[in-house]
């Protein structure tokens, strides 16, 4: 149970992640059992719901790298009160045996003996499959951060935290790679707010060579455009002296900075 406490979430810091970790883990070595079965309630066990919300999280500082990783066993609502039911059925027989099991046996007699080691028997069949229990919940934990390990040394997951493309190939536009990119170029070349895409494709393929169309699953630049919804396009028909060209403008704001938090 302490090792599910202290490892079903972390958060903070990129760079103090294994410290915090520690932490948390010397807080928890000083729990009781009861104070354990409190902490697991409600956080890493959870009664399903129809539509689970992800609580809001606001990094303190948003100038470094900072992490949210956490674990939840959804159960079914009688599953759940009955889970809570037995570790509170635990927590009670721990006491029991800590602080009333003398007063309650007279271990100086030979019936009291006998009456004490089937209690004591009764009790360990209890431990046993609350135990039992507790070690696949821990197992699969294990193999929950596993497998998320692999994830996130995949280049899927650079792929998703970099530039917004998700594994199924959908793209956070608004806020993935390619468009903020774009957005930081059209800053760089734009006259009156707007920007000529051949200029702005130079730029891209000089200073971005890996922000590539096909990762976005798009054919040309005008499609992504249109794709990610980000920008407003015109067409220049040009003149006898000037050719023709297309351009856009940012349909919000550009960053100051092109920097990744």
């Amino acid at each position: 149970m302490k090792a599910l406490a202290v490892n079903f979430e972390i958060v903070g810091p990129s760079d103090e992640l294994m410290a915090i970790r520690q932490k948390r883990g010397e807080v928890v070595s000083r729990m009781t059992l009861g104070q354990l079965v409190a902490e697991l309630t409600g956080t890493y066990l959870q009664p399903e719901a129809p539509e689970a919300v992800e609580p809001e999280w606001d990094p303190v500082d948003s100038r470094r790298i900072c992490f949210r990783m956490h674990t939840r066993m959804a159960l079914q609502p009688e599953d759940y009160e009955r889970v809570v039911a037995g570790l509170k059925e635990l927590v009670a027989l721990r006491n029991e045996l800590v602080h009333h099991f003398l007063e309650r046996f007279d271990i100086w007699s030979e019936a009291g003996c006998h009456d004490g080691s089937a209690y004591l028997d009764s009790g360990m069949t209890k431990v046993d499959g609350h135990y039992a229990e507790l070690r696949q919940w821990a197992i699969t934990m294990d193999q929950a951060c596993s497998a998320m390990g692999a994830f996130m040394g995949s280049p899927a997951y650079t792929d998703l935290l970099f530039d917004g493309i998700y594994p199924d190939g959908t793209v956070d536009w608004p806020n993935c790679g390619i468009v903020r990119h774009l957005r930081a170029a059209q800053t760089a070349v734009a006259i009156s707010g707007w920007a000529d895409l051949g200029q702005v494709i130079e730029r891209m393929n000089l200073m971005h060579p890996e922000q590539t169309l096909r990762r976005y699953g798009c054919t040309t630049w005008r499609q992504l455009l249109h794709e990610s919804k980000q920008f407003k396009i015109r067409r220049d028909q040009g003149s006898a002296e000037r050719p023709g060209r297309t351009e856009f403008q940012s349909l919000t704001k550009p960053l100051q900075s092109s920097n990744t938090n």
